[in-house]
């Protein structure tokens, strides 16, 4: 499949037509819902098949879907087609379920495009892409800096940067979790390639990462382009760093409504995650410190643990790692440096 293909694919609404549990794994985006046969029906077809064959699974499925139930399945297909210009159909293979969904709609007088060999040619399209770094088109900018640099925030002033935790609905760290859940792995990489093929292989801007957000892994040689491409440093004084983790980490999910010791338990946890990386004495003080803080509510003691755990655990973890990239720096500097070169930069690459 072809890179243009594959982006009108990400771009143009559609109708995915198998069971709800195959959508929940991984879809296409801009893709809803109207299955063919809900997921009791679709599983009791499918063992009707390994028992008995095609024809007798063919019936059953007919079986399913017939009268009101089918009226009211063809009569969802047709409202959305209607109300969603270029909407195409598909189910796993672009076999049965597309083909019969097409010929019930067509006798209405529409005729949806069907895609040909169905999600799983735009699955491996998708896997494809990502196999060799070589693939990545376009200039890639990465910008890194110490955790809580205020990295994501500069991220936002430019258009032509991806937002990766926004994706992942994770903030990239062991506390990064958020209220809503995580898109399933499959789902992620779509999401992904929807915002890379966006871009048209132009300039890219990406916060620097690690191979997982959260529970999501960063598609195929994702990781390995972002690890040669040229990198900007964003430098903010540990002070400001653990005021901007404690508004976003602590102040903000308050004010939102989660419960402050239900919050305290979710962190307690995560540093129970890197108490071996971490150091049992480290641990033991930073533990001490947060519990404190979420009990008395205590904004200079959620500013103490905060700053503990940047200096005795993510900032070694940076340096380490930024050591090994020292090369590929061009620039660093504080967070207006950083807007002016980034904003240059970008109107400099052809």
């Amino acid at each position: 499949m072809k890179l243009h293909t594959l982006f009108n694919l990400i771009s143009y609404p559609s109708i995915d037509l198998r069971s709800p549990q195959e959508f929940k794994k991984g879809t296409i985006p801009n893709s809803i819902n109207i299955p063919i046969l809900n997921d009791d029906e679709y599983r009791q077809v499918g063992t009707v098949y390994k028992l008995e064959g095609k024809k007798s699974a063919i019936d059953l499925g007919h079986n399913f879907v017939c009268g009101k139930v089918r009226h009211t399945r063809i009569k969802s297909w047709i409202n959305y087609i209607n109300n969603n210009e270029n909407c195409f159909i598909y189910c796993y293979r672009g076999g049965l379920r597309s083909q019969i969904a097409f010929a019930w709609i067509s006798q209405n007088g529409l005729y949806p495009h069907v895609l040909k060999g169905g999600y799983k040619k735009y699955r491996n399209s998708v896997i494809n892409l990502h196999e060799r770094y070589e693939n990545y088109e376009g200039e890639w900018i990465i910008l890194g800096g110490y955790t809580g640099s205020g990295k994501t925030r500069l991220l936002e002033n430019f258009e032509y940067s991806i937002n990766l935790e926004s994706i992942a609905n994770h903030r990239g760290s062991a506390f990064g979790k958020t209220v809503l859940p995580q898109p399933s792995q499959v789902n992620f990489e779509s999401l992904v390639t929807q915002e890379y093929l966006k871009r048209n292989h132009n300039t890219i801007l990406l916060e620097d990462e690690s191979r997982l957000i959260g529970k999501t892994k960063l598609p195929g040689q994702w990781y390995d382009k972002m690890q040669i491409s040229d990198l900007v440093v964003l430098d903010t004084e540990i002070e400001q760093r653990s005021l901007n983790i404690f508004n976003e980490y602590v102040r903000d999910p308050i004010d939102m409504g989660i419960n402050a010791m239900e919050l305290c338990k979710d962190y307690l946890g995560a540093l129970k995650k890197i108490k071996k990386r971490l150091g049992g004495n480290h641990y033991d003080t930073i533990k001490t410190i947060l519990n404190n803080a979420f009990i008395n509510s205590d904004k200079m003691l959620h500013l103490k643990w905060i700053k503990t755990l940047l200096a005795k655990y993510y900032d070694k973890m940076y340096d380490y790692k930024l050591n090994i990239r020292k090369e590929n720096i061009i620039f660093r500097g504080n967070e207006n440096d950083c807007k002016i070169f980034l904003m240059n930069l970008k109107n400099n690459i052809k």
